[in-house]
């Protein structure tokens, strides 16, 4: 009776499936601004990582489980902390050394002499302005009700401003990939980007189109004639490194992030490992 019992027993223990190992891995917890799942779902895409995301109205949070092949966490970490916001912006027309002048000092705005104003690289008619801080650029150009102040690599390792009209075009990015012989990002634009970018240029003609990644202006080249086939070359900033170029052709396909994503805590998570 006794062995037949123990028979049955160690016969239903054959039978139950194998207990499931549970799961560890590393977790990233990232504030955010606005609806981003999908971004980052196409982000981690590109890296080839399979991840588990919950989001709120403030955070979301990355698991990345600790199975097959080791992921690299901090490639996942810079290719979500990159905004990657292309934009398109023309030039405004300003009248004759516009913002030459120092604004009055009435509202404390007056720049200190931490910034320059001298004659534009493009037209000396007009006046840029240097400096190395850009928050004190923004406070030494007044651009108008409608215009926006930007900066961009200047003279001298120094920065310098810009004034864009309003509208600028934030382009839906097909395909991006990284130049070989320059340092720049070749990018396809879906249909009605194109289409806005062709329109864009035939009215910038003979004027500087910003190209502006990020809120800085990477590049400022003179229109020739309209630019149709929905391509276009994107500089990348002064110095960046062929590691950088790869992270923001990455952002650029999967698309813009506003802001980037700020990683507020890391560490692991499931069950303690047995392991010594």
């Amino acid at each position: 009776m006794g062995r037949a019992l123990l028979a049955v027993v160690l016969t239903a223990l054959a039978g139950c499936p194998p207990r499931k190992a549970p799961e560890r891995g590393v977790e990233l917890v990232f504030t955010k601004s606005g609806d981003v799942r999908l971004a980052v779902e196409r982000r981690l895409a590109r890296l080839g990582v399979k991840a588990r995301l919950a989001d709120d109205e403030t955070t979301i949070t990355v698991r990345l489980p600790q199975t097959g092949a080791p992921v690299d966490v901090a490639a996942v970490k810079a290719l979500l902390s990159v905004p990657a916001k292309l934009e398109f912006c023309k030039e405004a027309a300003q009248p004759s050394r516009a913002h030459c002048e120092a604004p009055a000092p009435a509202d404390g705005g007056a720049p200190g002499p931490d910034v320059e104003r001298v004659p534009d690289d493009f037209d000396e008619g007009h006046c840029m302005v240097l400096g190395r801080e850009p928050a004190a650029l923004f406070a030494a150009v007044d651009a108008g009700t409608q215009g926006r102040v930007l900066v961009g690599a200047g003279r001298g390792g120094q920065l310098r401003t810009y004034v864009a009209e309003p509208g600028c075009l934030a382009p839906r990015v097909l395909r991006a990939e990284v130049s070989t012989e320059l340092p720049v990002v070749n990018i396809v634009f879906d249909g009605p980007s194109a289409e806005q970018f062709s329109s864009m240029t035939a009215e910038t003609v003979q004027r500087r189109l910003l190209i502006v990644i990020d809120g800085v202006v990477t590049a400022a080249p003179v229109v020739q004639t309209p630019i149709t086939g929905g391509r276009a070359m994107v500089p990348l900033e002064p110095g960046s490194t062929p590691a950088q170029a790869a992270t923001l052709t990455a952002a650029l396909e999967s698309g813009p992030i506003e802001g980037g994503l700020s990683l507020s805590r890391e560490g692991p998570y499931g069950p303690p490992s047995l392991a010594p």
